[in-house]
């Protein structure tokens, strides 16, 4: 089953107050990581992001914290070192930090709504899915446009392949409250899920597991600590 978690930023005064505390349950790697961000936000979701993913594979997974190593993919893409069986995946973007859980591939993908420059979806998207956009009326073109970009991201970030496939050789196409995804012609055998954590953002998950958890587990700070240290 597909388990989706996030975790909104916190304050920044708060942050800084307890950076140490959260660098403590981490690699080093990662706390040097997090120093080379020029604001406090890159830092704070560099840090969110691994400590969310170490505590649900504590809690969840029953792994231990000092046994947790991850290696990368070709694109990037940490994985766990080790197993083959837990597959995870962690995205970010305004207020958010999230991460996705399977026993398959799986990709997630967060985005802040913000005012869109719409020749975006002239360059990068598919024909029907251009057509679908500015067939809505414009006050529903900007939200449809981040409901789009976040499953084409999700579906790329589950095949593993980034940006080294085109966003346009593929197809998100909304048939009543399922979605499918056309890759050329092929209908692709994957299970898409769209979400709105809050009415700011929008938040996609592609697996090739049909299960999905519902709705995603919003944690906060202290959950994330109590985990990974029980």
């Amino acid at each position: 089953m597909v388990q989706l978690y996030g975790i909104k930023l916190i304050d920044e005064a708060r942050f800084i107050e307890i950076k140490g505390l959260l660098c403590s349950a981490l690699p080093e790697s990662t706390a040097k990581k997090a120093s080379r961000f020029r604001f406090n936000a890159g830092a704070q979701r560099q840090l969110l992001g691994e400590l969310m993913v170490r505590a649900i594979l504590c809690n969840k997974f029953h792994f231990q914290n000092s046994e947790v190593s991850f290696d990368y993919h070709s694109d990037g893409k940490p994985y766990l070192s080790g197993s083959e069986n837990t597959h995870f995946n962690i995205s970010h973007s305004g207020d958010w930090v999230v991460c996705a859980f399977s026993s398959l591939p799986v990709g997630v993908d967060v985005e802040k709504i913000r005012r869109v420059n719409f020749d975006i979806a002239r360059r990068f998207f598919s024909a029907e899915e251009t057509y679908q956009l500015f067939s809505l009326p414009e006050n529903k073109q900007t939200g449809f446009f981040f409901d789009l970009w976040t499953l084409k991201e999700s579906y790329l970030k589950a095949l593993g392949t980034g940006l080294t496939k085109s966003l346009g050789s593929f197809t998100v196409h909304h048939n009543g409250d399922d979605i499918l995804l056309y890759d050329g012609t092929r209908k692709m055998e994957v299970n898409l899920k769209k979400f709105m954590p809050d009415k700011n953002h929008k938040l996609a998950v592609c697996s090739f597991e049909p299960e999905f958890a519902q709705p995603f587990e919003e944690l906060c700070i202290d959950d994330l600590l109590n985990m990974i240290n029980s």
